[in-house]
């Protein structure tokens, strides 16, 4: 397929926005124009699309089936999508895992490719909605800044973390209509992941309901990982108060970038220094005056976040847990320090070795920029989902619907 343009979708999630905005940089670079969709101005956008020449031969990139979630400006006169109608071939990236995606992945869209950042994932939804066909494997990658940015010893920021905090009891809407046994059948499944954080959500899911209710079918298993979506959202949060607040505890200052951090209980509240939401760019500029970076993954087991790449190409020493990916891509210890959710209480004691050796810190530090920066940015992204594009037309496995 000759692409004669790619389609992306702004106005909806800032986050996704400017992942978005990365992209088509990068595609422009590759010769191919991107085109953008802004719901913010769904007329003017709607009318400009219907105007664009050669929409069979277009391609639509967007996020977390923005653009199929039901939103009327991107419905058909005729039923459908606009997508479908003119048959433009959709790719769509989930960011979080597919039982999040439930309601649209069982609508069977036609004419789309689906692309995971992680691989279990990309197993699951293989195996679950084959309709579908071979799905993409794509992590996140990350965004560098212009200019040489603050040399390290300069830095005035000791550890940065970007993310919100979430309150357990912000959580609890999603189990309020559940009788008693139900919610210590969650929370069971919740211990066992806190206790041995190595297994995947799907994994731990699907055995547990299986020993539970033995003559389960496929559509009920879809419909109740779906209805399970509690149990990650609170191990995200568990975990991610666990970890600042340990480096917190333990007198390690530290910048939090994210709202409601104030509610995350910590023991000794005055070593953060709470700055509330700001956009992706802030959080990259943030990074550019912090002396180490620290992760959380978010239960992705063989994948990688974009805290990761984004920290590295913003010259901090990152401090994470791994994954099978990580483990691939990068050597913990040279390219970054690693502590295991286990025994979270090693991200404050790295945390602090680096601190107290700060020519070791900078030395991870520039290791982790050069990794990150041969082969893990927005840009390195473009470049593999092209030849996504390009494959799929070789492979027709790839994202098709199979009858």
């Amino acid at each position: 397929m000759d692409i004669k343009r790619i389609i992306l979708i702004k106005g909806a999630v800032e986050t996704l926005e400017f992942f978005s905005l990365q992209l088509a940089e990068a595609f422009t670079e590759h010769k191919i124009p991107a085109w953008f969709w802004d719901m913010r101005a769904p007329l003017g956008s709607r009318e400009a699309f219907c105007a664009l020449a050669d929409l069979d031969a277009s391609v639509l990139l967007t996020f977390n089936f923005i653009g199929f979630s039901g939103e009327s400006q991107f419905q058909s006169e005729h039923g459908g999508t606009l997508w479908e109608q003119y048959g433009v071939t959709s790719y769509c990236i989930m960011v979080d895992h597919p039982i999040y995606y439930y309601k649209r992945l069982r609508s069977h869209i036609s004419h789309m490719r689906l692309v995971c950042i992680d691989r279990g994932h990309k197993a699951f939804v293989e195996k679950f909605y084959p309709f579908y066909g071979k799905a993409g494997f794509l992590p996140l990658g990350g965004t560098p800044l212009p200019g040489t940015g603050i040399p390290f010893q300069e830095r005035t920021t000791d550890v940065i973390f970007t993310g919100n905090f979430v309150p357990v009891e912000h959580l609890m809407p999603h189990i309020r209509h559940m009788d008693e046994e139900s919610r210590g059948f969650y929370f069971d499944i919740i211990q066992e992941l806190i206790e041995h954080p190595c297994i995947p959500l799907e994994k731990a899911l699907i055995s547990r309901l299986e020993g539970e209710f033995p003559q389960i079918t496929r559509e009920e298993t879809l419909s109740c990982l779906h209805g399970m979506v509690f149990i990650d959202l609170y191990l995200r949060t568990y975990f991610r108060q666990k970890v600042v607040c340990c480096l917190a505890d333990h007198g390690v200052r530290l910048l939090a970038i994210g709202k409601d951090w104030e509610k995350a209980g910590c023991r000794r509240p005055e070593n953060i220094r709470m700055a509330g939401m700001q956009d992706s760019l802030a959080c990259l500029k943030a990074m550019g005056n912090a002396k180490i970076a620290l992760n959380i993954m978010p239960w992705f087991k063989d994948g990688a976040h974009d805290r990761i790449f984004n920290g590295m190409l913003q010259g901090c020493a990152v401090v994470t847990d791994s994954s099978a990916y990580l483990d691939e891509i990068l050597l913990e210890g040279r390219d970054y320090a690693g502590f295991s959710l286990e025994h979270y209480e090693e991200a404050a004691q790295k945390a602090k070795e680096l601190l107290a050796a700060p020519g070791k810190a900078e030395e991870l530090a520039q290791n982790g920029f050069q990794a990150a920066s041969q082969g893990h940015t927005w840009a390195h992204r473009a470049s593999e989902l092209l030849r996504m594009m390009e494959g799929s037309h070789c492979d027709p496995s790839f994202g098709t619907v199979q009858k």
